[in-house]
């Protein structure tokens, strides 16, 4: 590595940079040693000014990201794999904390693996490769649920779990709430954000018997001979006990 014109600081910094990279790179490269090669020749040619810089940019920009690359069908092993992350103090796995059905945590019995999403990456997926769609109108006239172009707006099973795992209750209200129990909700919900510019779940309609969706369950059990307490606990529909009260 040069070191012309260099502080002692900046020689130190960069001497630890290089050891690091190298012990990395070498626990993951192949027979071959073309990516050992490769930075060897970065840190000896690199002009120390340009080195430095990109040093100092390190975890910052994606220019200063080390790459590893990989002949065909030559894929790092797992033990290559163990033995970098074991370098860098990164464990490859963890016991996990994960919510069940209450409140109370649970720790899985065994470390499981894990693994580590950069938040720029986390952004992305997010803001522009969510599948989740907020357009909740169009829905089934039988059941009050999303259907067709608004169907994305609701949730498929692991997502719901994943919301559970953490602690994400006010969200999951709102899925299986204004998104997915009908058109009273889902118009009381519009409605407050018109008024207030915002939405209130606790303000939310909670009569049972305008959730289309268990209404239609209820009348199908109902039809059938099975009596349900989804809505009401009697042998009577909600629109049938509404009717004979009047």
């Amino acid at each position: 590595m040069k070191t012309e014109g260099l502080t002692q600081e900046q020689i130190t910094k960069l001497q630890k940079i290089e050891k690091l990279v190298m012990d990395v790179v070498t626990a993951l490269d192949n027979d071959k040693k073309l990516n050992i090669e490769r930075y060897k020749l970065f840190f000896n040619n690199t002009d120390p000014k340009e080195l430095v810089k990109w040093a100092e940019s390190m975890g910052q920009t994606e220019d200063a990201t080390i790459q590893i690359f990989e002949l065909p069908f030559e894929e790092c092993k797992i033990t290559q794999i163990k033995k970098a992350a074991d370098i860098l103090n990164m464990p490859l796995e963890e016991y996990v904390w994960y919510r069940d059905k209450d409140d109370q945590p649970i720790r899985t019995h065994y470390p499981v693996p894990v693994g580590y999403v950069p938040i720029k990456r986390l952004q992305q997926m997010i803001k522009k490769k969510n599948h989740i769609n907020t357009d909740a109108e169009k829905r089934g006239l039988k059941s009050g649920q999303v259907t067709g172009e608004s169907k994305v707006a609701s949730i498929i099973d692991s997502e719901a779990y994943a919301l559970l795992a953490v602690n994400a209750d006010k969200i999951m209200e709102e899925f299986y709430g204004p998104r997915a129990d009908g058109f009273d909700k889902k118009s009381d919900f519009y409605n407050q954000i018109a008024v207030d510019g915002y939405a209130d779940l606790s303000k939310l309609t909670t009569d049972l018997t305008k959730h289309t969706a268990l209404n239609t369950l209820n009348t199908y059990l109902l039809a059938s001979g099975l009596r349900s307490d989804l809505v009401t606990k009697t042998l009577k529909t909600a629109y049938t006990l509404k009717k004979d009260l009047k």
